[in-house]
């Protein structure tokens, strides 16, 4: 089974506290989700009050969302004092009551994501750590190496694994890592075929109504109205003070879903779509090319008027949107399409995000800074974890291609 689950609550802020909230935000202290030693990303934000597209107003609320180890019931028993302070600006919680009433608010006020990517799902965070800590002391391991010893790769490998195998803090290397195993592989590729299956068996029925379906689309996307104008340099500006800190940084953006039932079954059916290929083949170390994310998520809010996409990415953001426009903008129009003042689209697939200009003033006009962002690795990028857990396999084999990967 997947290591990873998506941890995610949305509480409304009493009004009276929402600027209390918004100076704590600046006070939380994320070295705290170290000792936790499960938190691979964690993020804390404000969405400011609005009105829905049919007038409504959406009262502002905190978000607290996260990337954890185990589960979402044994990361609230472990949640950071500063969290539970935060969630004390919000409507109803029991700051005053005991654990289990805490919990039950926690658990009432949780939110699963309609699309959840994992860039490894079965890699836990001390795994990470440790695996880069490996190649750290194999590289010194190297460098110590006399120059009568470097003659053959093949003796290079023997000495490293040797000075694993006999090292305490490196000895569990030569041990196969934990994994989901053959049944849960079994059950993935089971479960592809059954689904071909019953897609080849009820397409002669399912297919005039998809037909009739994405002609209604087409014709609500010739009266769609998208965004236009300069994005402004002060929002700009808030979001830059919270990016590019390092080698990963956070995505977090908010958009309302366009009106009626066609647009909102549409957005659910291809993000649906896109969690079941995140988990039956897109479920290592690739989102269809793109290896510079670790997490991405699908977060429907507000009772699923508004949805939430948060990612933790490498690199800065304008690479990062380029990444999606060249290898993705199929995927995106699909979903963010469906959404108040994209691009127009043609088809579902076609147009869109192939705007780069009218995508990008998109993106950034809906973006939310991410206040608070924590990361258990935050100088590795996520092809450095793969090449680090490369490096272990080899050497755990002592095959002369982990050289290939340092």
């Amino acid at each position: 089974m997947p290591a990873q689950v998506a941890v995610c609550v949305q509480a409304e802020l009493v009004a009276d506290r929402e600027q209390a909230a918004r100076d704590f935000l600046a006070q939380i202290d994320v070295d705290a989700f170290d000792a936790m030693g499960t938190v691979h990303f964690a993020r804390a934000f404000i969405l400011d009050r609005v009105v829905d597209t049919a007038g409504r107003p959406i009262p502002s609320s905190v978000v607290y969302m996260a990337d954890v180890d185990g589960s979402a019931d044994g990361h609230f028993r472990a949640l950071p004092p500063d969290l539970q302070t935060l969630f004390g600006h919000c409507v109803g919680y029991p700051t005053n009551s005991g654990t289990g009433a805490r919990l039950r608010w926690l658990h009432e006020h949780s939110l699963r994501p309609a699309a959840y990517y994992r860039h490894t799902a079965d890699r836990p965070v001390d795994q990470i750590r440790r695996e880069a800590y490996l190649r750290e002391q194999v590289e010194i391991v190297l460098d110590e190496l006399p120059d009568a010893r470097r003659t053959s790769v093949d003796e290079v490998t023997r000495t490293v694994y040797r000075a694993m195998k006999r090292r305490p803090d490196l000895s569990w290397a030569i041990r196969r890592p934990a994994s989901p195993g053959l049944a849960y592989g079994v059950l993935r590729i089971a479960t592809l075929v059954a689904l071909a299956g019953a897609l080849l068996f009820t397409l002669p029925v399912v297919g005039p109504f998809l037909v009739a379906w994405v002609l209604v689309v087409r014709f609500l996307e010739l009266h769609d109205a998208q965004e236009s104008g300069a994005v402004d340099v002060g929002h700009i500006e808030a979001v830059r003070r919270h990016e590019d800190h390092g080698v990963q940084n956070p995505f977090t953006g908010v958009g309302f879903v366009k009106p009626g039932i066609v647009r909102r079954l549409t957005m659910r059916g291809a993000l649906l779509g896109l969690d079941l290929a995140f988990r039956l083949v897109m479920y290592r170390n690739s989102l269809s090319g793109v290896r510079t994310i670790h997490f991405a998520r699908w977060q429907p809010v507000d009772g699923g008027r508004r949805f939430i996409f948060a990612s933790a990415y490498d690199g800065n953001l304008e690479s990062y949107m380029d990444d999606f426009i060249s290898r993705l903008a199929w995927g995106i129009n699909l979903v963010f399409g469906n959404g108040v003042g994209f691009p127009r689209t043609r088809w579902l697939f076609f147009g869109g995000a192939k705007d780069e200009i009218a995508y990008k003033h998109y993106l950034r006009r809906h973006l939310v800074p991410t206040e608070v962002f924590y990361s258990a690795y935050p100088t590795l990028a996520a092809i450095h974890i793969d090449r680090n857990a490369d490096v272990r396999r080899a050497l755990r084999a002592q095959d002369r291609r982990w050289l290939q990967a340092m």
